[in-house]
């Protein structure tokens, strides 16, 4: 993930604006967003980047000294190893430099069979568990760090899905699980510091707090094979998980840092979206296979499913030369529907396609595209509509003066529409905290999620759930890049306000929450690329 800092510059110039509108932007203010009573929202309008009234909070600077080991061990757990595949040739040149870390799990806790049975119903293979700690992304980021722990979910749970469909399973998010169920199963109070309530403060606190290395549980992900339904019962299985926590926990947390920072209002945030139970009626559910549409298989490089997967890296600069084909353009945004290949009179919403089907809501992301290098296709700004329901709630809150007309040549399974013609890779680049990388792509784009409508309806516990849905959306777009022969790039520092102004929002009904550019990579030959796993007995 390229996230750049950059100190704020004058107003924008005029006479270079791209689009008519862009003379209003740099005026465009943050605060003008209204004011909520949620404690989710509250946070996200704090954490915006403005053009006026500059970045969200953060330590200004990287203090090296304190960068977080990025391996959390638990001594003296014992290990067991796991086979290293033979790894893709990323690279003609030999690049390792030294051994690599050892590809094991730790046995941190025995559970009884009965148990295991109530939390594995049949025929299910495993659980996942995903956990994050916030001081991994706050030592860097600030009080924006929640928001990128959120997308770094999705973008794993998209790899899970991914990963367990290459080996004939189906994966979906254990969603009726409380908060209290994920820590019990996870073991976050065994072998980890936790903060007293002395320690939680209401400001920035600088020095040494052990307990903002603490996981913060997020879900659990079942895994089983394709095809199948396991019946899940989710207070049977809590009930179980209850009882996880008279199980012989062994091991210890390694620090990660010698001092911290703790930027109070992301563990405020997270106590405050925690889900304590199953919605009301919530049940699991297994959505029927749907395949991608596809329009030609030729449009992709000749690579196997772990190509792709192991091959994947964030470009760091694009070569704002690179012509994409608009065919190929329509199928990597083919595979960006939730819903797959739809029947007549279907409309996309529905999240049935994978690796989106892990997830158990219907679409709420949407992504407004600016094209700048697609053959075929004139300069512009775009708009995919993810979930059709949304349709007409997106019109009314969006310009009237935008187009709304189906580009030439597109699949007419494909909800994409032309919102307004002109060159804008400046604009692209200046929303996106003016880094270049927006503009040099043959497209980027910004995730646009249907927001206080839905806290208030399911509630403030979904506020999470919307960066795991731009996580996975992300993901897949790293992944057809790939495919393509080409890149990708997430990017989570843009003006929010900015981009909700490109667009005319003008309350909270609809926001932005990842941006994304998708391009010919230029590779810079200081940074080296290694295998994950590169096995044992390799080295330089």
């Amino acid at each position: 993930m390229l996230l750049l800092r950059h100190r704020l510059p004058s107003p924008l110039p005029r006479r270079r604006a791209p689009l008519r509108f862009l003379r209003r932007l740099a005026m465009s203010s943050a605060s003008a967003t209204p004011p909520s009573t949620s404690a989710a929202a509250d946070y996200h309008c704090r954490t915006k980047h403005s053009l006026t009234a500059g970045y969200a909070r953060g330590p200004g600077r990287l203090d090296w000294a304190n960068q977080p080991n990025p391996f959390l061990r638990f001594a003296p757990a014992p290990q067991l190893p796991l086979p290293n595949p033979p790894p893709p040739a990323l690279s003609s040149k030999p690049s390792l430099i030294a051994p690599p870390r050892a590809h094991i799990l730790e046995v941190r806790a025995a559970a009884p069979t009965g148990e295991c049975a109530a939390i594995l119903p049949a025929p299910a293979t495993a659980v996942v568990a995903l956990s994050s700690v916030f001081w991994r992304e706050a030592w860097k980021y600030g009080e924006r760090a929640f928001r990128y722990c959120n997308h770094d979910v999705g973008h794993a749970l998209a790899a899970v899905a991914v990963a367990a469909a290459a080996l004939g399973w189906d994966a979906k998010v254990l969603d009726g699980l409380s908060y209290e169920d994920l820590g019990r199963l996870v073991g976050v109070e065994k072998g980890s510091p936790a903060a007293t309530p002395e320690e939680l403060p209401d400001k920035v606190v600088r020095g040494k707090a052990p307990w903002v290395e603490r996981q913060h549980p997020d879900c659990a992900v079942l895994l089983f094979p394709a095809g199948s339904e396991p019946e899940v019962d989710y207070g049977r299985m809590s009930e179980a998980l209850r009882r996880f926590d008279g199980l012989d926990w062994v091991g210890k947390a390694n620090a990660l840092s010698k001092d911290h920072v703790v930027w109070d209002v992301i563990y405020r945030t997270a106590e405050e979206v925690k889900k304590h139970g199953p919605a009301p009626e919530e049940r699991f559910f297994v959505m029927p296979w749907r395949k991608s549409p596809a329009m030609s298989e030729g449009l992709y490089k000749q690579l196997t499913v772990e190509e792709v997967v192991r091959r994947r890296r964030s470009a760091v600069d694009m070569d704002g030369v690179h012509v994409m084909g608009r065919d190929t353009f329509y199928q990597m945004l083919l595979h960006c529907l939730p819903s797959g290949k739809v029947g007549s009179g279907e409309r996309q919403g529905q999240q049935c396609a994978l690796p989106f089907r892990v997830l158990p809501w219907d679409a709420e992301v949407h992504a407004a595209l600016f094209v700048h290098r697609i053959s075929g296709l004139p300069k512009g700004l775009y708009f995919l509509v993810r979930n059709e329901e949304h349709f007409g709630a997106l019109q009314r809150a969006m310009r009237q003066d935008f187009e709304w007309v189906r580009p030439e040549g597109c699949p007419d399974s494909l909800p994409l529409y032309r919102l307004m013609k002109g060159d804008c890779q400046r604009l692209a680049m200046q929303i996106s905290c003016f880094q270049e990388i927006a503009s040099h792509g043959c497209f980027s784009l910004g995730m646009v999620a249907r927001f206080e409508p839905l806290l208030h309806d399911k509630g403030e516990w979904m506020y999470p759930r919307l960066f795991w849905e731009t996580g996975v959306l992300g993901q897949v777009l790293y992944l057809e890049a790939h495919a393509f022969g080409i890149s990708a790039t997430g990017i989570g520092c843009y003006f929010d306000d900015a981009v909700h102004e490109v667009l005319g929002l003008r309350d909270l009904e609809f926001q932005s929450l990842y941006h994304f550019t998708v391009g010919s990579p230029v590779l810079d030959e200081r940074i080296m690329s290694l295998p994950a796993y590169p096995g044992p007995g390799i080295d330089a």
